[in-house]
């Protein structure tokens, strides 16, 4: 895959959290005395609540499957984050391997982290990020989010969940440029609680070359103090003109440690 769509998986696979209500849509059977949107605004809660978390290790599984499933091409990628005096998370590709081989130095030098206030500064054309702070529980972003509530439940990890259809309209930053994107997907939310469990999505537009996308989120609540992304999967295909090629990313997000004061951070 080309520079710019690792960029894409490895900043969608990297942390998400945070906020506050968009407009319900449907009239929907939830828990006694709780609309869709109250349990939409305890995910917000939750979020808010949970800010200042933040991995120390980051691990991406990257595969090009054929058309059997199988992996034809695996790359590993293996980050450690380091919360700075200035309150920024600093991170660095400590290990790459590519089909067992060392493949660091030469990752290194393609793998690109910025500080997210570079974000719209002049760089590589091929440069297409998403911020990983974004997500559609963030409080100050519920004006760009729109969702109803679904009568569809299930059982996810021991938690009874509620669907929620949802649509959050945030941007990308490409050639140095903001550009407008859309995420539309489904959110499972804990009933009761609100908890978020589960998070699916795709986006539009998609990168260059990329024709479907679907990015799965998987939060884990350790202790009644402590919610997190713990898994991000993302899967689709992509090719040029006769060649096509699927593709699967699953990033593993752990060794959590609060800080004093919401962590700001980076983009990829």
């Amino acid at each position: 895959m080309k520079k710019n769509q690792v960029a894409l998986l490895l900043a969608l696979s990297a942390l998400a959290f945070t906020h506050a209500a968009g407009p319900s849509r449907a009239a929907v059977d939830t828990p006694a005395g709780m609309s869709p949107a109250g349990l939409w605004q305890k995910a917000v809660a939750v979020h808010q609540r949970n800010s200042s978390w933040y991995p120390e290790k980051i691990t991406v599984l990257s595969e090009v499957l054929t058309r059997r499933g199988e992996p034809s091409s695996v790359t590993q990628l293996f980050f450690s984050l380091r919360l700075g005096s200035d309150g920024r998370l600093n991170t660095e590709l400590t290990r790459s391997l590519k089909n067992g081989e060392d493949t660091t130095a030469k990752m290194k030098a393609k793998v690109q982290i910025r500080d997210s206030r570079q974000g719209e500064e002049a760089g590589d054309p091929d440069d297409y990020s998403v911020s990983i702070s974004d997500s559609p529980f963030n409080p100050g972003r519920q004006t760009a989010v729109s969702f109803s509530a679904s009568n569809e439940r299930h059982l996810l990890f021991g938690r009874r969940c509620q669907r929620f259809d949802f649509t959050y309209q945030t941007a990308i930053v490409r050639n140095g440029q903001k550009e407008k994107l859309t995420w539309s997907g489904m959110a499972w939310l804990e009933e009761e609680s609100g908890i978020p469990v589960k998070l699916e999505f795709s986006l539009a537009p998609l990168p260059p070359r990329i024709r479907s996308l679907w990015a799965i989120y998987l939060y884990e609540k350790a202790r009644p103090d402590k919610w997190v992304l713990s898994r991000v999967t993302i899967s689709g295909h992509g090719g040029f003109l006769f060649i096509k090629k699927r593709f699967r990313s699953t990033t593993t997000l752990s060794g959590y440690r609060r800080s004093p004061a919401p962590a700001k951070e980076a983009t990829k």
